[in-house]
């Protein structure tokens, strides 16, 4: 949808290079490696192949509305927050030079591209937590076995076991339970650096990649996330044991590390 108001030099210069760049970006949707990524790239090149000083593209999506601006720019000045704020979801450009159907056809192509994007992360993120899941976490503790081996970068891999997890949920209910783990997810992607990975692999299972070799990195990690869980919810009293190895000292596969950190894990709740 576009402001119908603002269409009557649209419909004097529409022209075919706009359909053109519509049919190009079809093309390339399939191919695209980043949902978010292929909506800012049509953005820019219709910036580009248009002379426009600004587009701007609003999508109404489950989570609200969303605002792309060419050039990722933030949704600030008069043209941007007008739009952004009133204007109905589609595809906006100043000065206006794009024909309705033309319009139309590109918000729906990013729209789908916008749906593909939920859609990859949904298939690789914990529902509960927003963490990574077991499949993600284990494909890139692979690759990072294999960087590891073949330039000598040094990282550990720690497991967290949530104590007590099955009395909260006794006591208080699943969702209380749920609380809980959101909260873990919510502290771990509060405190973890960009080189850090963190995923639930399941139940009250957590695991992280951290950059370095020091195990005193894990045991501070979750001293930091006991407390910081306990304060988001104010009721539980929330505690993990660690178990963690590093690579590639002890261990240059995958299904190597997890063991050694497993045992390590388990001979910490056994103390």
């Amino acid at each position: 949808m576009v402001d119908r108001n603002l269409l009557g030099e649209a419909e004097r210069t529409a022209d075919r290079p706009a359909q053109e760049l519509v049919a190009a970006l079809a093309a390339e949707l399939a191919h695209a490696p980043s949902g978010v990524g292929f909506i800012y790239e049509a953005l820019e090149r219709l910036v580009v192949e248009h002379d426009l000083a600004d587009a701007m593209l609003i999508l109404q999506t489950p989570a609200g509305r969303q605002a792309f601006r060419a050039g990722r720019r933030p949704v600030r000045g008069p043209w941007a927050q007008r739009h952004a704020a009133a204007a109905e979801p589609g595809l906006y450009t100043d000065p206006v030079i794009l024909h309705p159907d033309e319009a139309d056809s590109l918000s729906n192509l990013c729209a789908v591209a916008f749906r593909l994007e939920v859609l990859a992360h949904d298939a690789s993120h914990d529902a509960l937590t927003g963490l990574l899941n077991r499949r993600s976490f284990d494909d890139l503790l692979i690759r990072a076995v294999s960087r590891s081996v073949r330039y000598g970068w040094s990282f550990t891999l720690v497991l967290m076991d949530l104590n007590r997890f099955k009395q909260v949920n006794d006591r208080l209910g699943h969702p209380a339970g749920d609380e809980v783990l959101r909260a873990v997810g919510r502290g771990l992607r509060s405190f973890l650096r960009a080189s850090d990975v963190a995923a639930r692999l399941g139940g009250d299972e957590f695991a992280v990649i951290l950059d370095g070799t020091d195990p005193e990195l894990g045991r501070g990690l979750s001293e930091r996330l006991s407390i910081a869980t306990a304060e988001m919810i104010g009721w539980a009293d929330v505690a993990f044991t660690v178990g963690s190895a590093t690579a590639p000292d002890e261990g240059t596969t995958a299904a190597d590390l997890y063991k050694l950190a497993d045992r390590r894990l388990y001979e910490a709740k056994g103390a």
